[in-house]
């Protein structure tokens, strides 16, 4: 399948739809914009680290600047509001390595009812082989930890250019022998403008978990907001794709400002690079992608510094009859 139409979108709104979408999406910008000030007020460590590990090598690559611009299944996990312009039903599987065994596994399917795309997805993390240790010494012994996200995607398009979208979690934390649940939220919205340049919106992770071993945990949210250009390069016998976001996580009072771009040749071949502000061991991703029929294989690597080692993501996505 070419990738045009592996991106799933539909044509742009014509222009007098323009100033009611645009001005619902300013709302919400807006109170995206009041939720992070909320934020500011609320200083602290959240836990549940692994909801701030990001998912699908494409948007790996591309330094995760996906808030508007998600064609595949990742667009679950950075803005739910994306598949709402999905055209058929997609599956989507995703391994990443990082550092220290800690492995991610991300599996998705996306389906079309009724005029609403219905998604589920399963976020896993594990790091196994942690040491056991109560004095200075030999390790007593080794254990897992085991971390889960399992969500139901509900998201409905307005009309050709504007749509909404919300994810509802299942979390679930597990270290040595104590557990930990909760339940989650996502919410989100993109707009896309007739001169090939989406905005979306999104804030993740609303909610809350109980306690572990007596401490309680604040979930990581994260609001995003961002935008990207796509078009076609005649020349260059391909398209191409700019996005940049604005990432926020609320309660741990840190920013990033996230930038991608994209090249697809032929619609067979893509190549991807992306830049990330704001963290103290990486900052460059690189990736490519390859497209045969219903068939995409896409491939992230992202280094790190402070002898971290590098971060190794492999997609496999499947657009279904």
């Amino acid at each position: 399948m070419p990738h045009t139409e592996y991106m799933l979108s539909r044509s742009p709104a014509p222009f007098n739809c323009v100033p009611k979408s645009g001005a619902i999406l300013l709302l919400l910008l807006f109170a995206s914009f009041l939720c992070l000030s909320a934020g500011y007020g609320q200083p602290g460590q959240s836990g549940l680290t692994f909801l701030k590990l990001g998912v699908g090598a494409r948007a790996l690559a591309m330094g995760e600047a996906s808030t508007a611009v998600s064609t595949d299944l990742s667009a679950l996990y950075y803005n739910p509001a994306s598949a709402a312009f999905f055209t058929s039903s997609n599956l989507l599987l995703m391994h990443k390595e990082w550092f220290q065994d800690v492995k991610t596994e991300y599996i998705s399917a996306q389906t079309l009812l009724s005029g609403f795309s219905v998604g589920l997805s399963v976020n896993a993390t594990s790091v196994d082989n942690i040491q056991i240790r109560e004095i200075p010494g030999p390790a007593l012994g080794t254990f897992d930890a085991r971390n889960a996200a399992i969500g139901l995607t509900v998201a409905y398009a307005l009309d050709t250019s504007l749509s909404f979208g919300v994810t509802g979690k299942y979390l679930y934390e597990k270290i040595l022998v104590d557990e930990a649940s909760g339940l989650g939220l996502d919410i989100g919205s993109v707009y896309k403008t007739p001169w090939n340049v989406s905005i979306g919106a999104s804030a993740s992770n609303l909610g809350s978990v109980n306690e572990l071993q007596n401490q309680s945990s604040t979930l990581p949210t994260i609001y995003r907001i961002g935008a990207a250009y796509v078009s076609g390069v005649p020349q260059l016998s391909g398209s191409v794709t700019l996005a940049a976001d604005y990432v926020r996580y609320g309660h741990d009072n840190i920013s990033h400002v996230n930038f991608g771009g994209e090249y697809t040749y032929d619609n067979t071949l893509s190549l991807r690079a992306g830049y990330q502000t704001g963290y103290e061991a990486r900052s460059l991703t690189t990736g490519i992608g390859v497209h045969y029929d219903a068939f995409h294989v896409d491939y992230a690597f992202i280094p790190t510094t402070n002898d971290l080692g590098s971060t190794h993501t492999f997609s496999l996505g499947i657009v279904l009859p």
